[in-house]
Parts: structure tokens; C-alpha cells; sequence
């Protein structure tokens, strides 16, 4: 947003729905940043900057001076809560009072930083346009930091980011009034342009022109339309993951920056107001893969594997079933014979109640292999005892008819 367009030092109020009272019991893993007068929009950028660890390694130490105040505060707000003075003395900003545009300032501080450190946020894009014998019109490549969307001429009630963002790299056509002319062609010709991203960057920043000029009432406008963001994008073989928003709520005239963060501690979304750090209510991307939003203003994107989320998945379910498997491997049978009619199986596991299974004896449970050449043990027992009582039987009616003879 131009200097012609700041919004006054009257901050608007963050919605109640995004506070939440703090939990005594919780460890604090984050701390904010206090507001010397209208520096919220110094303070969102800020926290999306200290949970983009990409980019600390790369800060000078000695130089330049930017390099050197944002380590110190990075250092400072792991253990406790800071200032920001000499951040803004180092960007030069003196009316501490006056609001300015959130993505203005990122473009400020990525501007005073070292080139190594701001080469994390860098890509670049080129457009070409061609006539329709091939011959290029135009051709030229520009760097990025961020990349901007615009929220104006959708049909949909709700803006889709990734329809937008997809939008940014489709062809378009010429003709009629609107074809161009070719130096080659030595006339008006049809054309197509089209823009490519030749060189991605690590961390991806969406701008949604929530501020533009609108040329019916000649006056800046604040489009509060709703968007639908998704947590992950794609461009060719780069996927892209969310990790943080800076959200505007508010008017032209008054408003008030917030940063929406995911934490690499936790893995857990948190709401940063200034000196106000608490995790979100009801968490982004807990039930769908997009989140809708009427206050997103700056989506941050960090670069990630392409099937990270269906891996990380994929991991969780064979865990699953590995588990499953390994309690059947290592679950012991034993057999209790309780009486001559049934055979008792208990199957143990480290689950807290072992399974029993009553079944009959002529079911052996036991696999043929401990089976008599396929016939019951007991009915040996039988046989054998009946073959025995046989014997005796002869034994004695022998032994009697001697005796009757004698």
C-alpha cells in the first residue's frame, strides 16, 4: 500500500472468537512482541520471520545492522517477551504511531537484510508474448518476494487461493481490439502471453490484494471477501506447505495485524497479538485441507516434499498394522484341559483381558502335524483301554475253565 493510503494509529480490535484465555497449567513455548503505538503490523511480521528458521542461519553478524537487531530479538523472544525499538530505528521507521501496510514492511525488511538472508523469500518469474506465428513480442524475467493475487472480478462468493493462484500462470489470448502488435509481422496481430515461475523460492509469500483503488469512486476500497486457503500448493514437481498468516481486521482508517503461526515446536496453530500469544481455538486444517478466512491478508508458504503429507499417513497406517501383526506373532496359545469333554484355550497378549475359547474335544485345536497320523489321541486312549479290558476278560475265562476241568 502506497504512503498516500496508511491508515491512521487507531487500531482496530481482533474479533473475540480469536482470543482465548490462557491456560496456567500449559508451558509456554512462544512469547510477542509489545506495541509502541501502531506497530502491530511491525509485530506479525515479525513473529512469521522468527518461525522461519530458514532464514536465521543466514543473518550476519557483524553486518549490516538490520542483520544483526533481528538475531538479537530472535535470541530474545525464546525466553521472554521483547521490544522492538531498535528494529524500527534500523528500518528507519520514526513515527512508531502511524500504521503502515504488513507487506510493505516485509518488502522493507527483506530490502535492508543481507542478500543471503532475503534469497530465502526470492523467486523469479518471466513472461513471454508471442504473436500467432511464433514470433516473441516479448520477453522479459523478473525477480519476486512476494507474489500477488488479486480479489476482484470472481464470481464465487469466496475466493479459492489456489484457483487464483493457478490463475497467475494460465495463457491468454488477443484478438480483435485487443491483439498486439509485432515488429516481425510489421502489424496488429493475435497474441498469447503467459507468465512461468523459472526460479522457485524457498518460502513462498501470497499477497491477497485486500487494498487496491477502485477507479468507480476513486478511492482506495478494503475488499473483506471471504478465501478459502489451502494448506498446501503446488507448481510442477514443488509442493508447497502453510505456516503462517498475517490477517487484517479493520478498516482503511483504523485496523490491527495479527500473525496466525504454526509452531515448529508443537506442530500447533498459535495466534500472536502483539504481547499476546495464545493457541488457536479451533485449530486450521483439523477437519479439511482449506481454511476460510475474511481477515488473511500475507499467506507464508516453505517449500516441502511432494508426498510429504500422504507419507507421513501412509507411515501412521502400517504402523497400525505392523502393531497388529507383531500382537499376533507374539501371542502364546495354551491349553488347559479342564475335563474329558472340553479343551481350554487361552490366548495370551498384553492386552488387559486375555481372549478364552471353549471348544469341543473332538476339535483338537492343535495343527495335524501333533496328531496321530491324523487320528484323535483320545480315541487311541479309548481304543487302547478297550483292548486292554479284552484281555483281561480272556485272562479269566481261561483260568476258569481250567479250574472246571481240574
Amino acid at each position: 500500500m502506497s504512503s498516500s493510503r496508511k491508515r491512521s494509529h487507531e487500531e482496530g480490535k481482533v474479533p473475540a472468537k480469536n482470543k482465548k484465555p490462557k491456560e496456567d497449567a500449559e508451558i509456554q513455548l512462544h512469547y510477542g512482541l509489545y506495541n509502541q503505538g501502531a506497530t502491530c503490523y511491525l509485530n506479525s511480521v515479525l513473529q512469521v520471520l522468527f518461525m522461519t528458521p530458514e532464514l536465521h542461519d543466514r543473518l550476519h553478524s557483524q553486518s549490516p545492522i538490520t542483520d544483526q537487531e533481528l538475531g538479537k530479538v530472535f535470541k530474545k523472544i525464546k525466553v521472554e517477551k521483547c521490544g522492538t525499538e531498535n528494529i524500527t530505528e534500523s528500518l528507519g521507521i520514526k513515527n512508531v504511531h502511524q500504521q503502515r501496510d504488513a507487506a510493505e514492511c516485509l518488502e522493507l525488511i527483506l530490502h535492508k537484510v543481507s542478500p543471503n538472508a532475503s534469497e530465502v523469500f526470492q523467486g523469479q518469474l518471466t513472461y513471454m508474448t508471442q504473436c500467432s506465428k511464433g514470433h516473441i513480442i516479448n520477453e522479459e524475467t523478473n525477480p519476486f518476494r512476494t507474489l500477488p493475487l488479486s480479489l476482484r472480478n470472481t464470481h464465487d462468493a469466496t475466493y479459492n487461493v489456489e484457483r487464483g493462484f493457478e490463475r497467475t500462470f494460465e495463457t491468454k489470448s488477443y484478438s480483435g481490439d485487443n491483439m498486439v502488435y509485432c515488429n516481425e509481422c510489421e502489424k496488429k496481430t493475435e497474441a498469447t502471453s503467459e507468465c512461468d515461475m523459472d526460479t522457485f523460492p524457498q518460502i513462498l509469500v501470497l499477497l491477497l490484494k485486500r487494498f487496491e483503488f477502485d477507479f468507480n469512486t476513486m478511492s482506495d476500497i478494503k475488499s473483506d471477501c471471504c478465501v478459502d486457503v489451502p494448506y498446501t500448493l503446488q507448481k510442477k514437481d514443488k509442493k508447497y506447505s502453510l505456516y503462517g498468516m498475517v490477517n487484517h481486521y479493520g478498516s482503511l482508517r483504523g485496523g490491527h495485524y495479527t500473525a496466525t503461526l504454526l509452531s515448529n515446536e508443537d506442530k500447533t496453530w498459535y495466534e500472536f497479538n502483539d504481547d499476546a500469544v495464545n493457541k488457536v481455538e479451533e485449530q486450521p486444517f483439523a477437519k479439511t485441507g482449506t481454511y476460510s478466512s475474511s481477515s488473511a491478508y500475507l499467506l507464508v508458504y516453505r517449500e516441502s516434499l511432494k508426498d510429504e503429507g500422504k507419507d507421513q499417513r501412509g507411515r501412521i497406517h502400517d504402523d497400525k498394522e505392523n502393531r497388529h501383526v507383531s500382537q499376533d506373532q507374539d501371542r502364546q496359545i495354551q491349553i488347559n484341559r479342564t475335563d474329558t469333554n472340553n479343551v481350554k484355550i487361552v490366548m495370551k497378549d498384553d492386552l488387559s483381558n486375555p481372549k478364552t475359547l471353549e471348544v469341543e474335544k473332538d476339535k483338537d485345536p492343535r495343527p495335524p502335524n501333533n496328531r496321530f497320523f491324523g487320528i484323535k489321541r483320545n480315541h487311541i486312549y479309548i481304543a487302547l483301554g478297550a483292548f486292554s479290558i479284552a484281555s483281561i476278560v480272556i485272562v479269566i475265562s481261561v483260568v476258569l475253565a481250567t479250574t472246571l476241568k481240574t
